[in-house]
């Protein structure tokens, strides 16, 4: 499969620092940005740079060991390089400082899978089944 990259602006998102990361059980993945936050409800992964520091899998097979608390070790404060989105899938990767990759992958025909919001209006959120709306 050829992943096409959607036209969206994510420009804003660039240079702007995480501030926070919800780490509270049974909630939302959610994560702030100076001017903007994500809400993560479908799998995922943390990748610093070819390896895979933590996943969706880990916090739900392992919560002793892992949880929403490593993402904020490794986030917190680091900066958006650059952000890809694929539109076919609605696939969302999220690039950071330092090669560390927050991958989002659309996986239900029935839910939202992520949405983006940026405090100037900016708003766009995969759709059940995969397509997203802006």
């Amino acid at each position: 499969m050829n992943k096409k990259l959607s036209k969206l602006d994510f420009n804003y998102f660039i240079g702007q620092k995480v501030t926070e990361v919800n780490t509270q059980k049974k909630h939302p993945f959610l994560m702030s940005f100076e001017w903007g936050g994500l809400t993560v409800e479908c799998p995922w992964r943390l990748r610093v740079s070819n390896e895979v520091a933590i996943g969706y899998s880990d916090c739900l097979q392992a919560p002793g060991e892992y949880s929403h608390k490593n993402v904020r070790n490794i986030l917190m404060g680091k900066r958006i390089t650059n952000i890809f989105h694929y539109e076919e899938i609605s696939d969302l990767v999220v690039e950071f400082e330092e090669s560390i990759y927050l991958e989002l992958f659309h996986d239900s025909n029935y839910f939202e899978g992520w949405q983006l919001r940026g405090d100037n209006g900016f708003y766009v959120f995969s759709l059940p089944g995969g397509s997203y709306s802006d």
